[in-house]
């Protein structure tokens, strides 16, 4: 996936910061900086974080930035990928949904009609990837796991603990020997404003994992973020079919046993990246 934009701050794992414009972004090998003219080539092995630098940092002008609108979104990779695929996991075929790599104005900022916790809106800027149009079911589930007595069941699996769904995304990995995991919170958001949001979240009002520990949102740009490497809880994400409406909440640390704990039903969809799919 190759992207294009201007005014990158990039975070080496040294704690060195590097800045220029943007040429390539392969997210699994490298990325390529102009500097004063000059290509730079740093491995993502090095790389900490990557921020697209607002519009009031960048601008040598003193230009105001305009205001970012709630919902906005542009498809800017046109690469061929297969639309979909089927990723059979204990006997549940999933349907693995392309969701074209863009930019967004990621948050949400009238108070009162989605959620209190997703201000300022900022952009973002993303990869292509797949995300499952299905949740994982509790027989798939108990299957994979090898549990004595498997249920029939086709409900959601229900991932009350985060490390359930942590142990479950590391079985698949293993199963298929290759990169599935949880979508973050931005690929999560991203796919709600899709025009096929509503059949790929048709189970309606699901609370749904990210791989992100929570956060408030930062008011800078960003470029596939990840979320924070650490804290005392992770993202989780509903979404209401039909009025395009959803909730950000967390999970609390409330037990030593198994981390990052939720009071009700959370469930576990599959994501991977585009380009690591064979």
């Amino acid at each position: 996936m190759r992207l294009f934009a201007d005014n990158i701050k990039v975070t080496l794992k040294s704690g060195v910061t590097i800045t220029g414009d943007l040429k390539e972004l392969v997210t699994t090998d490298h990325i390529t900086l102009i500097i004063g003219g000059v290509e730079s080539i740093i491995s993502m092995d090095e790389v900490s974080s990557i921020e697209q630098m607002s519009s009031s940092q960048a601008s040598t002008q003193g230009d105001k930035p305009s205001k970012l609108v709630y919902g906005q979104y542009q498809i800017t990779d046109t690469k061929q990928y297969p639309d979909s695929f089927i990723l059979e996991i204990g006997g549940q075929e999933l349907t693995m949904v392309l969701v074209r790599g863009g930019w967004f104005n990621m948050g949400y900022d009238g108070r009162h009609s989605l959620s209190w916790n997703t201000e300022p809106i900022h952009k973002v800027t993303l990869s292509s990837f797949y995300v499952s149009k299905q949740v994982l079911n509790r027989h798939a589930a108990e299957t994979v796991l090898k549990k004595k007595k498997i249920s029939d069941s086709v409900k959601p699996y229900s991932c009350k603990y985060r490390q359930d769904a942590e142990d479950m995304i590391e079985i698949i990995r293993e199963l298929f020997g290759a990169p599935y995991r949880m979508l973050t919170e931005a690929e999560w958001e991203y796919s709600t404003l899709m025009p096929f949001a509503d059949a790929i979240f048709e189970e309606n009002n699901n609370n749904e994992w990210c791989s992100d520990y929570w956060e408030k949102y930062p008011a800078a740009d960003q470029i596939n973020p990840k979320g924070p490497s650490s804290g005392k809880s992770h993202v989780l994400r509903s979404y209401s079919s039909g009025n395009n409406k959803w909730k950000r909440m967390k999970g609390d640390n409330a037990t030593q046993k198994k981390e990052y704990s939720f009071n009700s039903d959370a469930f576990l969809r599959i994501a991977i990246s585009a380009d690591q799919i064979q």
